[in-house]
Parts: C-alpha cells; structure tokens; sequence
C-alpha cells in the first residue's frame, strides 16, 4: 500500500456495560459496536505498538451510550457505511477475549459456550477466550474461497 493511504483498524467493543442502564447478564444477544482508528500506512509502520495500543483504548473507552445510539443511528441512516474504506482496504482485527461468549446463561442459568461459525467477510480476525483453556485464545480468520484449500495443505495436513 502506498504511505499517504489511510488505513482503518476496527475492533468491536462490548456494550453490556456501556448502556444506561447496563444490560442485564441474562441478555445473550449481540451487544458490541465497532469502534476504529484511522492513520495513514507511514504512520502505522512508523509508531510503536504502544501508541497504537493506547489510541485503541482510547477509542474504547470513548464508547457510551450516546455513542451506541449515534452508531444504531447511523445504521438506519441513508449514509450507512460511507465513512468506512473500500473493503478490500478494511481489515478488522478483533479481540473478543474478553466477550462472555464463553459463558452465556441459557436454559435456567446452565452456562454454554456461543460464538460465531465464521467471520461476516474474508477481512475479519477474532481473538477469542478458549472454551476450554482459560489462558488459552481461539482464533476466526475470514478467507476468500479460493484460498481456503491453500490455508488447509499448508496449516492443517499432516507431513
């Protein structure tokens, strides 16, 4: 990619906590916004992963529940989706480790294990806490089609 080109990394940010009132534990449907931040390639190759992780909180933290209602707002809106980059320049990478999906309470209370099948589009990642192993991560990566059989022979097969 060329230096001057903007690069928008997007992470999605639980709302369970941001709405007021909060959410009650027992919902278990979607509850995340996507937040970004946006710097040119120069920039991001340049800044150190501090910088980048401290402009990530911020945005993080910046999410309210004024923000949740701008962000519904603007899906309902006529401009949907016009301030984001033209997909094959998008990548999202998240970290969903923290997100109960591990622990969602269904059936009177009985705590199962619900995540996504598979990423909405191939420029998707989620880091997501293990059902299994509390230190450990799973990762979703999204793949176009034709990729798939080559991710398989080079990560999947036995030598």
């Amino acid at each position: 990619m060329k230096k001057e080109k903007l690069v928008c990394l997007q992470f999605a940010v639980d709302i369970r906590n941001k709405m007021t009132p909060p959410l009650p534990k027992s919902f278990s449907g979607n509850a995340y916004v996507l937040a970004s931040i946006m710097m040119s390639v120069a920039e991001l190759e340049q800044t150190s992963h501090e910088f980048i992780v401290d402009k990530i909180r911020e945005a993080k933290n910046s999410v309210n529940h004024n923000y949740v209602k701008a962000y519904v707002g603007a899906l309902d809106g006529p401009q949907q989706g016009s301030s984001l980059p033209p997909l094959k320049e998008l990548t999202l990478v998240s970290d969903w480790t923290r997100m109960p999906f591990h622990n969602i309470e269904f059936f009177r209370g009985k705590a199962t294990y619900a995540s996504p099948l598979a990423t909405p589009m191939p420029q998707v990642a989620y880091f997501m806490q293990s059902p299994s192993d509390h230190k450990g991560v799973d990762v979703r990566i999204g793949f176009e089609a034709e990729n798939i059989s080559a991710f398989s022979e080079c990560f999947l097969s036995m030598a």
